[in-house]
Formats: C-alpha cells, structure tokens, sequence
C-alpha cells in the first residue's frame, strides 16, 4: 500500500509540474500574442496615415501649395509666356536642336 501511495505521489507532483510548465508556455505564447497584435495595429494605423498622406501629396492644389511656399515658384504671366507650334514634317530631335 506505501508502494502504491508513493507511486501516486509521484505521479501527481508530475501532472502538477506538468500543468504549471503547461500554463507558463500558454502565458508567454498569449503575451506574445498581444505584442503582435499592438504592432498589427500600429503598422496598420502607419499604413492609413501613409495612404493619406500620399493621397495629399497626389493632390495638383497641394503641390501647388509647396511650390509657392517653399520654392517661391507661382503661375507665369500671360504675356511672356511663349507657346511654340513645330510643324509636323519636322523631326523632334531637329526641332530641339533648332530650340538651342
């Protein structure tokens, strides 16, 4: 009967163990769990913002906007604007050299 108990004993303190190894790996595999998931989200909130951002920058008024505030650039005047017609029989290339 000692035999019998001790052989028990022994097998519950290893389920114990067993279950205390268990819930330890399942603590750490959930806390990583939760760190992927707030990087998840932080990537997709970066993702949305970049989105927006390149939605702006697409945006003809917003470049618009730089070049008059930071390059100091603004629309031409009318009358220097110089608009010129090369005629169709002549090449692109001769036209440019022409151009120089």
């Amino acid at each position: 009967m000692t035999r019998l108990n001790t052989i028990l004993l022994l097998a519950l303190i290893g389920c114990a163990l067993s279950v205390v190894t268990s819930q330890h790996k399942a603590r750490k595999l959930f806390i990583e769990l939760q760190t992927e998931q707030d990087a998840e989200r932080r990537l997709d909130n970066e993702w949305r913002e970049l989105q927006i951002e390149a939605q702006t920058q697409g945006n003809g008024k917003r470049i618009e906007q730089k070049a008059a505030h930071d390059l100091g650039m603004g629309v031409p005047d009318p009358r220097k604007t110089v608009i010129v017609v090369l005629d169709g029989t002549v090449p692109v290339a001769a036209a440019k050299d022409s151009v120089k």
